[in-house]
């Protein structure tokens, strides 16, 4: 900051960089809320598709009794 600025521009500038503060670290919570759901989402599908196969390939349980 420049050292002969006057306490309504300190008091402008901070306010300035706390919003930036915040909305990056609102930015980088919403990146991992979406990585995790996104991780949640395909971990779902890889499950379903691998019970398709084993469905599809007759291994399900009432098939083998």
């Amino acid at each position: 900051m420049h050292p002969n600025a006057t306490e309504a521009q300190i008091e402008k500038v901070a306010e300035s960089l706390r919003s930036a503060h915040y909305a990056a670290l609102a930015l980088k919570s919403a990146a991992a809320r979406r990585a995790k759901r996104e991780a949640t989402q395909a971990a779902k599908r890889r499950e379903t598709e691998q019970q398709l196969a084993a469905y599809s390939a007759g291994g399900t349980e009432a098939d083998a009794a």
